[in-house]
């Protein structure tokens, strides 16, 4: 890791302050054991839609939606027996007693809320869905006795068009990060989240929200080698300030603007502040009497106007 000097002051989303002279490395996605959890736990998630593969299978729509396969109907209580699906797929799933393991019922048994252990990631994040998948059709042909003549049904409402389909069209179980192959290039993974599931995470509680983002996004860079050498300090810095309200810029920004201010004016208090702390500074006065101001420290300026950019939004 680069050398780097910098501390900030951290702050809450409400403006209070919790931890002074915070190193600026402290907080990289390497370093930081919350954002390395919260990225772990982003990629170990799954989510089981008990109730939309008991009607798949019910309607012969196991392919999804448009692709209805007459007579291929089966009527199993899947919500009525979540309980004990779910004991099983935690069964299947466990690698050591005690480990990262959970497999929890949510809304009455209509869901079920999965996070595999970190063990079964061994390179690709991929096996949080695919062993997910798996250990869901043993649970459900084991619970329901299901003979071989119909497993292939449950198998396929759980999987839906893969392996036809890599991006598994049509299957019953969602994570937070995409398959692969959905990926634009090398180390997307974390930055293309959607951003409605990154709302639902944190209740659509704004600051938060925004927080969540740049973790996501300011890890992603790290992934794809966006962050390594001269430029690890920029991307630590707009963390910090646009995403962890370092210095409290983010909220002094909303705070004196959100009322009645504009876009322009959070433009223009964004710019008073990175003066009156010496990040910009006259360059050159013109003959129309405008001042040109300029920064010894562009990397520091851009995280001053990715704040003001976040407190305009």
């Amino acid at each position: 890791m680069a050398k780097i000097e910098d501390t900030v002051d951290l702050y809450d989303d409400r403006g209070k302050k919790l931890l002074v002279d915070v190193p600026l490395t402290a907080i990289s996605p390497l370093r930081d054991p919350a954002i390395r959890k919260i990225c772990n736990l982003v990629t170990r998630s799954a989510a089981v839609d008990l109730a939309g593969l008991e009607n798949k299978l019910k309607t012969g729509a196991i392919a999804g939606k448009q692709m209805i396969i007459r007579g291929k109907s089966m009527s199993l209580d899947i919500v009525g027996k979540a309980s004990e699906i779910a004991k099983q797929m935690k069964e299947m799933l466990q690698v050591e007693e005690g480990d990262e393991t959970k497999v929890e019922v949510i809304s009455k048994g209509k869901r079920i809320l999965v996070e595999v252990p970190a063990a079964r990631i061994l390179a690709d994040y991929s096996a949080a869905r695919t062993n997910t998948l798996a250990a869901l059709t043993h649970a459900v042909i084991n619970t329901f006795k299901v003979d071989m003549w119909h497993a292939p049904d449950v198998k396929g409402a759980v999987w839906g068009m893969y392996p036809q389909d890599p991006a598994m069209t049509g299957s019953v179980v969602a994570t937070l990060v995409d398959v692969p192959i959905a990926n634009e290039g090398p180390g997307y993974t974390l930055r293309n989240i959607p951003v409605n599931h990154i709302a639902a995470t944190v209740r659509k509680r704004a600051i938060p929200g925004a927080c969540l983002s740049m973790i996501l996004e300011e890890s992603a860079c790290y992934e794809m080698g966006d962050a390594v050498g001269p430029f690890e300090r920029g991307h630590l810095l707009d963390l910090a300030y646009e995403g962890l309200n370092a210095n409290n810029i983010l909220c002094d920004l909303i705070m004196a603007n959100g009322e009645k201010g504009t876009l322009a004016d959070v433009v223009y208090a964004t710019v008073e502040k990175a003066k009156a702390d010496g990040v910009i500074k006259p360059k050159q006065k013109m003959g129309s009497g405008y001042t040109v101001y300029g920064t010894d420290d562009l990397q520091m300026w851009n995280a001053y106007a990715s704040a003001g950019m976040l407190a305009a939004v």
